[in-house]
């Protein structure tokens, strides 16, 4: 006796390839992808999974988004959604942990847009991208890898800088942050490098172990100030005598910083990075 295959429900159809459904009798919310499967269904109509390829199948989004990702999902090309979801499963599977669902809704919507800049030819140009290999190591493998999936979906060449901008979807995701946030404190980061080359008359390498340690700082250093956390320095009145050069330049920063955000940099905050200044002029002289 054949075991009883199980039937999905039809809940709304997004295109011809994509729709939502309710999986047996628990009515569990589901989309899925395959050919024709929007084409030749109705809202209603009831199949088994053998009745089509289903190349995909994935739980849809929840909260109040969800009606902004079933608008996209109506828009976009059923290969993007595809592809996109097996990047998320990749980086899912790697971390072995969910990141925020809503990475679905910014990366579909960003690889949508990216493909059709390169069919239409056009340049992709990334200028944080050192900033971003540097500053989130673990997101850029991780966008590495999902680039060579879409070269493979899709059969095109993808350029470096795209797994900058991808890289930053994948840290938005796993710190549930805004993807807008974490752009913004990368080029603040790159405009406090600049003033700090500038100052210190030096061009740092970007595959040295002193910018690495500058931007991380630089990073850290940012994310504290946001929080409001502050580090009591009890070295900051001996940094201020000693190291009057580099407690100077701190400031110079801290105006950067204060002018990109509505909050101020505490005094002691400027007393460690006057520190690690003066560490890496040290390293110049």
């Amino acid at each position: 006796m054949s075991a009883v295959k199980e039937k999905y429900k039809v809940k709304k159809i997004f295109n011809n390839n994509v729709i939502l459904a309710e999986k047996g009798d628990e009515k569990q919310e589901l989309i899925l992808i395959a050919s024709g499967i929007g084409f030749s269904t109705s809202k209603g109509d009831l199949f088994t999974k053998n009745d089509y390829q289903i190349k995909q199948e994935f739980v849809p989004l929840a909260g109040d988004k969800r009606s902004n990702y079933f608008q996209l999902l109506e828009e976009v090309d059923s290969q993007i959604i595809q592809a996109t979801e097996e990047i998320i499963t990749m980086v899912n599977e790697e971390l072995d942990d969910d990141i925020n669902q809503y990475i679905r809704i910014g990366l579909t919507d960003h690889v949508a847009f990216t493909l059709k800049r390169i069919k239409e030819g056009l340049e992709i140009i990334n200028p944080f991208l050192m900033e971003t290999r540097t500053l989130y190591k673990k997101e850029f493998q991780l966008a590495r890898r999902a680039v060579k999936i879409l070269e493979r979906h899709f059969e095109i060449s993808i350029p470096e800088g795209e797994i900058g901008f991808i890289a930053f979807h994948i840290h938005g995701a796993i710190n549930n942050s805004e993807v807008s946030k974490t752009v913004k404190n990368t080029s603040i980061i790159k405009q406090l490098v600049a003033k700090v080359e500038e100052e210190l008359g030096e061009k740092l390498e970007y595959d040295s172990l002193n910018y690495a340690r500058l931007v991380n700082h630089l990073r850290f250093a940012l994310e504290r100030i946001e929080s409001r956390e502050n580090n009591t320095n009890p070295l900051l009145e001996n940094i201020k005598k000693d190291f009057k050069e580099s407690y100077q330049l701190a400031n110079k920063l801290a105006e950067i910083i204060e002018s990109r955000f509505d909050y101020q940099v505490p005094e002691d905050e400027k007393g460690y990075l006057a520190l690690h200044l003066h560490r890496l002029n040290r390293e110049f002289n």
